[in-house]
């Protein structure tokens, strides 16, 4: 029974590293479903912050406020 314990824990851990790593990947939405914009640095003052979003490591997606 102890082994069955180990193994479930095990387990459990490998899919919650293999989650974390694919957690944009999964994500339903993307920048460019919402017509915005990966940008690198900031969003323009016009523009709202939706986090990575699809976007590359270290760009942020920026959305037109008038949707």
């Amino acid at each position: 029974m102890k082994h069955q314990r180990v193994l479930v824990l095990v387990l459990l851990v490998v899919l919650a590293l293999y989650c974390k790593e694919n957690e944009a990947a999964s994500f339903p939405w993307k920048c460019s479903s919402l017509n915005g914009v990966c940008r690198q640095g900031v969003c323009l003052p016009s523009e709202l912050y939706f986090g990575p979003l699809g976007c590359g490591k270290g760009s942020l997606c920026c959305v037109s406020h008038f949707l």
